[in-house]
């Protein structure tokens, strides 16, 4: 005759309850914080004893991210993420330029003309556009070079605002005193407004800035005597001085109020820019 099977162990014995995120699992081990009682499943290990999900997730979410002296987040910044997808767009825009027989940079290079029509668009999109492959090289360098460090000191997003807003400044300058007939491209105009904005960040943590001074005056002067657009100097004068209002804005924000400074000061540039293109539509 075959005996019964063995009893199994009594886990409704005092001690025993079931787990709070499983409860038809039975369990003598509680959080070592919140005392609540958890299966093998839900135990991580702690520097004593173990802790329900719920606590560990409480806990990551208090521990503060590092932050740069001007507000960016150490953690991204460090990868210069934003940094390599800019260059990836300027890239991808001259090649896709290539390819459509010039189709794409006729849409995205700021036209006088056209922005007087309502193609608004092309005050942005300007940011983003090479004067031919040597052009794009020189762009390409000089983000690889300056734009990693920068993006590292300011952050993800204070960084891709500053080119925008340098971008900005070369295109609404461009339009608001240049010629009608005007086309240029202008990604030259925001990067020199971040090493504009560089030497604000320099000057700002005590370091001689007269060798940055040195270079955007030799920029403007070779696009002024050696480039081929003879209006493209306008446009580098707008992304240093646009760059060097937001780089001054990031830079100087007082610490307590850091990022509400920033982003009003950074609207603030932008409406500046956005006045001056209004004011030259009431004029034409």
């Amino acid at each position: 005759m075959s005996q019964p099977p063995a009893a199994g162990p009594d886990f409704t014995a005092p001690g025993f309850a079931g787990c709070y995120r499983h409860p038809d699992r039975q369990t003598g081990i509680s959080c070592q914080r919140c005392r609540k009682p958890i299966c093998g499943e839900c135990m991580n290990a702690a520097s004593v004893g173990f802790q329900c999900p719920s606590c560990v997730a409480s806990g990551r979410s208090s521990i503060r991210t590092p932050r740069t002296a001007f507000g960016g987040s150490m953690r991204s910044a460090a990868q210069g993420t934003a940094t390599k997808v800019l260059m990836g767009v300027l890239t991808a825009s001259y090649v896709f330029n290539l390819v459509s027989g010039g189709l794409v940079l006729s849409m995205l290079v700021l036209s006088n003309e056209y922005v007087y029509l309502g193609e608004y668009w092309r005050l942005v999109t300007y940011a983003f556009t090479s004067a031919g492959l040597l052009g794009l090289l020189m762009n390409l360098l000089v983000l690889w070079l300056a734009g990693r460090a920068m993006e590292a000191a300011l952050g993800s997003w204070r960084f891709v605002a500053l080119y925008v807003a340098a971008g900005l400044g070369g295109a609404s300058l461009s339009f608001a005193v240049g010629p009608p007939g005007l086309v240029a491209v202008g990604a030259s105009s925001a990067v020199i407004g971040l090493l504009a904005a560089n030497a604000l960040v320099k000057r700002r943590g005590g370091e001689d800035i007269r060798p940055d001074i040195g270079l955007l005056v030799l920029l403007v002067l070779y696009s002024v005597l050696v480039g081929f657009n003879s209006f493209g100097w306008i446009g580098l004068i707008g992304g240093i001085a646009v760059g060097a209002l937001v780089g001054a804005v990031m830079a100087y924000a007082p610490r307590d109020r850091r990022t509400v400074f920033q982003v009003i000061g950074l609207l603030g540039v932008v409406l500046l820019c956005v006045v001056g293109v209004g004011l030259r539509m009431m004029s034409y």
